[in-house]
């Protein structure tokens, strides 16, 4: 009976074992999972990226914004996601292909770049196929880490022109300006500057508010006027309001408004000046008595509304400098009367007083009075 048990034993667990592995694959070892690095657990979130909501450059700025450290040691990468409407660019490249060249990580310095000149300002329409620049460049920053919960921020960029010089002009103004006079307008010229901007593949262009005359000239950055501009008799006051710019494709990156005003000629002298016979009458010689009371009449400033205030530059008595340090020879700044005070010092002679006057269109004129002093026989003090 022993016997026949363990007999009994044996067979049944070869038939187990016999219908366990009917398959070619049931000796075979699964390695397939080997070869997969174990999945750690992450260990908690990166540090959150320090961005600020908005970015707000001028054309030719650029942006550095220093990164987390610990971002260094922790094996971190980086995906910018740029979520604007794709628009075109030009015919062979689109908004998607330009933002990455602007907006980058730095990763041996730690740092998100922003280099405007790579970009364009925004809000502009291209003047070559219409597109559309958007109000600001919309982008999401994500960091990952494979320790880490990745950390992501979305942001904006917003890109204003920059700002043009006119080397002629005060460009400190909001809008420069510039009187010139017709009779100069041949020789009336004004250079654009760009400083500190890459031209390359750039263009000038001139824009003339109001109803333009055909008499704006603009070669490369030299903007020139045609023959007779603004007024065609050239008797009034003629205003040229212009906007330069510079342009990569088509887009405006830098901008400057500016204003030239062609005005008449102005008149200044000691007379009298009749603009409608063109008729001048000097009285800028006259006589008067030696140690007393005098003064003169106004000058004429023509047109009128160009007088601002007069001063006296020199003095010459007889061909000579006259020390005029007690002040008896004077001028009313408003008004240009040049007055003689009674006096005890002055001697017989000619008087020539140069005089300036300064207009409100930044120009000056000179002019001169000759008072011709000679004794008086009785002028009613003791001498």
């Amino acid at each position: 009976m022993t016997k026949f048990y363990l007999k009994s034993i044996f067979l049944l667990a070869g038939m187990l074992l016999f219908f366990a592995c009917d398959s070619d694959d049931d000796f075979m070892v699964d390695n397939s999972k080997k070869d997969e690095p174990e999945k750690l657990d992450p260990v908690g979130y990166l540090a959150p990226l320090q961005i600020p909501d908005t970015i707000k450059l001028t054309y030719g700025s650029n942006f550095r914004g220093s990164l987390p450290e610990e971002y260094q040691s922790q094996n971190v990468h980086f995906e910018l996601k740029f979520e604007n409407e794709n628009i075109a660019i030009t015919t062979e490249k689109t908004l998607q292909d330009v933002l990455p060249q602007g907006i980058y990580i730095d990763s041996t310095a730690n740092e998100l770049i922003m280099d405007s000149q790579q970009l364009y300002p925004n809000k502009f329409s291209s003047s070559i196929n219409g597109s559309r620049l958007p109000e600001a460049y919309i982008i999401t920053l994500t960091a990952n880490a494979e320790t880490y919960l990745p950390v992501s921020k979305t942001f904006y960029i917003k890109i204003r022109t920059a700002s043009l010089q006119i080397e002629e002009l005060d460009n400190d103004l909001d809008i420069p300006f510039s009187y010139q006079m017709y009779s100069d307008a041949a020789s009336t010229a004004f250079h654009i500057s760009a400083e500190d901007l890459n031209l390359e593949n750039t263009q000038w262009n001139l824009h003339q508010n109001g109803r333009p005359d055909q008499k704006v000239l603009l070669n490369e950055n030299v903007i020139t006027f045609a023959e007779n501009p603004g007024d065609p008799e050239q008797k009034a006051e003629w205003t040229y309001d212009l906007i330069s710019s510079l342009e990569r494709d088509g887009f405006t990156l830098a901008r400057r408004q500016f204003r030239v005003r062609f005005i008449p000629e102005i008149k200044f002298l000691y007379g009298m000046y009749y603009p409608d016979l063109d008729l001048t009458i000097s009285t800028n010689r006259l006589h008067i008595g030696l140690h007393q009371n005098y003064q003169s009449a106004a000058p004429q400033i023509y047109p009128e509304k160009y007088k601002e205030s007069f001063s006296i530059l020199s003095i010459e008595k007889d061909g000579n400098n006259f020390d005029n340090s007690e002040g008896v020879i004077s001028i009313d700044a408003e008004t240009g009367k040049v007055s003689v005070a009674h006096n005890h010092s002055l001697t017989e002679g000619e008087y020539i007083i140069k005089i300036e006057a300064q207009t409100t269109t930044s120009f000056t004129f000179e002019a001169e009075l000759i008072l011709v002093m000679t004794e008086v026989n009785d002028d009613g003090h003791q001498h």
